[in-house]
C-alpha cells in the first residue's frame, strides 16, 4: 500500500482518535450499513474471521452488538490503531504481516480498503484479493466505490462493478455474488457495491 495512504490514516487517527472519521467514514451509520451488507455473505457464528484494514475494530463492535460469537482477528497497516482496538475488545486478536502470512480464516472482510486513489490501485486490488483469497476457507467479502456516480472525488478510486465481477470470476473464483443495489444514504443512488467471493 502506498506510504502516502498510510500517513493519511495516521493523520486521521491523530486528529479524530477512536471515531468513524479516523477510518474515513462520513458517519457511524454508513459505516455500520457497510458492515451489515458484508455480513450478508454468510453465517459467521463460531467462525474465525479476518477484518482486513480493521482500524479501531468497529466491525468487532458491530458483531458484538448482534450477539454473534466468533473468533475476530484484525489486521491494519497502521498499527497505531491496535492499542485503541485491543483496549475495547480484549478478546480480539490483532496481528502483524508475518502472522497474517501464516494464518487462514473462514471469512475475510475488507471494508473501505480500496477507496483511496493511489498510483497503483488496480495492482493493489488484484494482489490483495489474490493473496487473501488463498487464506479464505469459505468467503472473502469486500466493498468498493462505484464508477456509476454523478460526482467523483479526485482522491478516491472508483471501479465499474461489472469489471470487478468479471476479473474476480475469471481469476479468483467462479463462485461470486455481486451486490449493486444497496443505499447507504436515503435518497442517494447506490454509490458503492460489494462482492462475495466463495471458495466452494
Amino acid at each position: 500500500m502506498n506510504n502516502d495512504v498510510q500517513s493519511h490514516y495516521r493523520d486521521l487517527l491523530a486528529q479524530h482518535g477512536d471515531s468513524h472519521l479516523s477510518a474515513q467514514y462520513s458517519s457511524k451509520e454508513t459505516q455500520e450499513l457497510r458492515f451489515f451488507q458484508l455480513l450478508r455473505s454468510g453465517n459467521i457464528e463460531g467462525k474465525k474471521i479476518l477484518d482486513f484494514g480493521c482500524g479501531a475494530a468497529a466491525l468487532a463492535g458491530h458483531i458484538n452488538s448482534l450477539n454473534i460469537k466468533c473468533e475476530y482477528v484484525g489486521y491494519d497497516f497502521v498499527d497505531e490503531f491496535y492499542p485503541i482496538a485491543q483496549k475495547k475488545y480484549p478478546e480480539a486478536r490483532f496481528i502483524n504481516k508475518k502472522q497474517l502470512d501464516e494464518e487462514t480464516f473462514d471469512f475475510v472482510f475488507i471494508s473501505g480498503v480500496f477507496n483511496n486513489k493511489t498510483p497503483d490501485n488496480q495492482v493493489f486490488f488484484e494482489a490483495t484479493i489474490s493473496e487473501l483469497f488463498e487464506k479464505t476457507r469459505y468467503c472473502l467479502a469486500f466493498n468498493m466505490m462505484s464508477a456509476y456516480v454523478d460526482y467523483q472525488d479526485e482522491n478516491l478510486f472508483y471501479a465499474f462493478p461489472e469489471e470487478v465481477f468479471s476479473y474476480c470470476k475469471k481469476n479468483v473464483t467462479p463462485f461470486i455474488t455481486l451486490l449493486n443495489d444497496y443505499q447507504l444514504k436515503a435518497g442517494v443512488i447506490p454509490f458503492e457495491f460489494a462482492c462475495f467471493l466463495y471458495n466452494k
